[in-house]
């Protein structure tokens, strides 16, 4: 992966993200938000980003 960008989601956490081999965009949680309510965000933790703007490039 590269290009990695530190980006806030809505619930607060922090998380690096980057393109995968598939061209979506992943983040690694970086720190968990105070609020989050989301038990999969944890540390290290890797998640597909929401939304259109993270689609893959066509």
């Amino acid at each position: 992966m590269t290009d990695a960008t530190r980006k806030t989601l809505p619930c607060g956490c922090q998380v690096d993200t980057a393109r995968d081999f598939l061209g979506r965009v992943v983040g690694t949680i970086a720190e968990k938000g105070d609020t989050c309510p989301d038990a999969r965000h944890v540390p290290a933790g890797v998640v597909v980003m929401p939304g259109r703007e993270h689609a893959r490039p066509e």
